[in-house]
């Protein structure tokens, strides 16, 4: 049978998502924590567990010293399948979670981890793994027009216009997203190539990845 860890900081929540676990027929592991580095997380985890579902914040109480995000995604590029849960979720998305979620498949809110998401979850990661990509999950090479930047939590955030997924609403995402060659592109107005998940029906599933500085015949299909 397999293993779930569960990675929470939270004793009474992790207990809460152990139920759910179980009833999805799976054999649940609560990992101990407490502020090791993200590569022991992911090598204890390995040890103990064949899938994961991690809660994003951890660091609060001193449980870890990086994000669920982080850590699910480390443990998707070892091939372990791992679901990340928050109850912050809308307001985490776009930037904490952003920054790793190109490989992140499944995102749940905590009250959407039930039995029947987390098995669905899991699959998904499974198949991503596997190099199956849905189309909410699949790449595109797309224009991203710079509408502000500001701060946020003191990180440099950038608000983008995607045309080619909806041209009235603005997404958030780090400015560290972008390489570090390309940051004087970023003013106001300015055009960037990236790469994004077009299909993706929620603001919170987009992913940016692979930018690079637009050919002048790009931005004439903004």
């Amino acid at each position: 049978m397999t293993t779930i860890a569960i990675v929470d900081d939270n004793a009474q929540a992790a207990e809460a998502v152990r139920y759910a676990v179980e009833d999805a027929g799976f054999t649940p592991w609560i990992f101990p924590g407490k502020g090791r580095s993200v590569g022991w997380a992911v090598n204890k985890i390995k040890e103990n567990a064949q899938a994961a579902i991690c809660d994003h914040r951890l660091s609060a109480l001193g449980f870890a010293a990086f994000n669920g995000a982080e850590l699910a995604a480390r443990l998707i590029s070892d091939n372990i399948p791992a679901v990340l849960i928050s109850q912050f979720v809308n307001q985490d998305y776009d930037v904490s979670i952003r920054r790793w979620r190109a490989k992140v498949p499944s995102l749940l809110s905590r009250d959407e981890c039930r039995a029947e998401t987390i098995k669905d979850a899991l699959e998904l990661c499974r198949r991503e793994i596997r190099g199956e990509i849905v189309a909410g999950r699949r790449k595109h090479r797309t224009l991203v027009r710079v509408a502000d930047m500001q701060e946020e939590a003191g990180e440099k955030v950038i608000d983008a216009i995607l045309p080619a997924w909806n041209r009235q609403r603005a997404v958030r995402f780090p400015a560290t997203l972008v390489p570090k060659r390309l940051h004087g592109n970023l003013k106001k107005g300015a055009y960037l190539i990236a790469y994004v998940n077009l299909a993706a029906t929620r603001p919170e599933d987009l992913f940016f990845e692979g930018f690079e500085k637009p050919r002048p015949l790009d931005e004439t299909g903004a």
